[in-house]
């Protein structure tokens, strides 16, 4: 079974971050140019403090107004709680939290304490496709030999 671990070998451990004085304008051209869906926000100290998605940037926006919400800071509208996992854990169990209570994006944490990636529902859909076409191609090469 694919693990976290082994879908960060394919993603990469590229972690895009932001710290919790910038402004949501920084971190939206942050997102858009990095072509993602969230970024995970660092202390000064380089600790995960929070995450902080597109969703929450529109959130802002249709509560105080395009310019007030641009102007806000990062910690101002970042989820605080932030739910982790471990390089080790299943995909499978990964999917069906993300799914269970509905987070795009997961930061990966060591079992040190170290954040070493992000992992987006795309990213564990993809690769639980992919274990799911090889195991097909094993069953199909199997039933081939038997003939």
């Amino acid at each position: 079974m694919t693990s976290v671990s082994d879908l960060l070998k394919h993603k990469g451990h590229t972690i895009v971050s932001i710290t919790p004085s910038e402004s949501l304008e920084n971190a939206a051209r942050l997102l858009t140019e990095k072509r993602i869906g969230a970024v995970v926000v660092l202390d000064r100290r380089g600790k995960l403090s929070g995450i902080l998605s597109e969703r929450d940037i529109v959130r802002a926006i249709a509560d105080r107004g395009l310019t007030a919400a641009l102007a806000m800071r990062v910690e101002d509208m970042m989820t605080k709680e932030v739910r982790t996992c471990q390089p080790s854990e299943p995909v499978k169990d990964l999917m069906k939290m993300m799914t269970l209570r509905r987070h795009r994006h997961v930061p990966v944490v060591d079992a040190s304490g170290e954040l070493v990636g992000v992992v987006s529902i795309g990213d564990a859909v993809k690769a639980r496709l992919d274990e799911q076409a090889s195991e097909v191609a094993v069953l199909r090469d199997l039933n081939l030999s038997h003939v």
